[in-house]
């Protein structure tokens, strides 16, 4: 893939603690173990490595923590598990939880079987259906969302729907509310530059195979999505604030959900965490990455993700 941090190819083509290293007890994959920056916690603004005890210090006072990552790296799922617990441990204030994978529609099957199965997280996947979206199992997901609601935490859908994202695919956002538009500033363009890089991550994250008109309705799809997740947040977030489990390509700072999030609540602090797989090619982080901590972590595999996808992918040259 030409960009580093570029999430692989994925749901889409369906529609004791050191100073320098915070190391869990046994990493889920072993591919990138032995890589200088497996397990650091790098802070952008300053070029920092930091512990994960100064991360959680640092992400106590604010407002919304988006923690990116690849959705099918176990090491990233128990991170989040982690940060999740760290952040409830103040039941004065739980945070509200939203889940990208997670439609918006979905939320009143969340609140049903949380009524009727109170703190029942395993259930969840079932209650929102989760195994017909195409994302990994739910039992990878799930103590995240016990984490949260061990604390009295909420669970928030915070995706556009099937429905939704076929429309703006197809119309742009005026398929969508226009006050919902308006409220979360989807209607404004990105400056050229955002527009261009995410153009190309779109198009490195689709191998280079997806027509133009294609790649425009996933531009179109992905900001709305956003737009969306941004939203839920701010709307379900009440006095404890917000946590958001989603790729890493959405808690981008500058032009993913924080972008939303200025416009729906200007001046709340918005933290953003990347969880990002080493690469044999990259000894020691870019200082430009959009985000304001990168945590390493080891690879799933080393697989092509295009070769991988290869039938899914001469679908969409069909597309053209």
């Amino acid at each position: 893939m030409p960009r580093w941090f570029a999430y692989p190819v994925g749901p889409w083509l369906a529609l004791a603690l050191t100073a320098c290293q915070a190391v869990p007890e046994r990493w889920q994959h072993d591919v990138g173990t032995a890589h200088p920056l497996t397990g650091q916690i790098y802070r952008v603004a300053d070029g920092a490595t930091v512990s994960e005890t100064e991360l959680i210090a640092d992400l106590g006072d604010a407002r919304f923590v988006l923690i990116g990552e690849r959705h099918d790296n176990l090491d990233h799922h128990r991170l989040q598990t982690r940060i999740v617990q760290a952040l409830q441990r103040d039941a004065r204030r739980p945070r509200a939880l939203a889940f990208e994978m997670i439609a918006a529609d979905r939320q009143l099957a969340i609140v049903e079987h949380l009524d009727a199965y109170p703190g029942d997280a395993a259930g969840l996947g079932g209650a929102v259906d989760w195994q017909s979206n195409g994302w990994p199992d739910w039992a990878l997901y799930e103590p995240i969302a016990r984490a949260a609601l061990a604390n009295g935490g909420q669970i928030v859908a915070a995706d556009l729907d099937a429905a939704q994202k076929r429309a703006v695919f197809e119309e742009g956002p005026q398929a969508l509310r226009s006050s919902f538009v308006r409220r979360t500033g989807l209607d404004r363009s990105l400056a050229a530059a955002l527009t261009d890089d995410l153009h190309d991550e779109l198009d490195a994250a689709h191998c280079g195979e997806a027509p133009p008109q294609v790649l425009a309705g996933m531009h179109r799809v992905q900001r709305a999505r956003d737009a969306m997740m941004a939203d839920r947040l701010a709307v379900a977030s009440g006095r404890g604030g917000g946590i958001l489990i989603a790729g890493n390509g959405h808690v981008r700072e500058d032009r993913g959900v924080p972008w939303y999030l200025a416009r729906l609540q200007p001046g709340a602090r918005v933290v953003s965490i990347a969880l990002i797989e080493v690469r044999d090619d990259v000894r020691r982080p870019p200082g430009d990455l959009p985000y304001d901590y990168v945590w390493f972590t080891p690879r799933v595999d080393d697989q092509d993700p295009c070769a991988a996808h290869e039938s899914e992918l001469q679908r969409l040259r069909g597309s053209g």
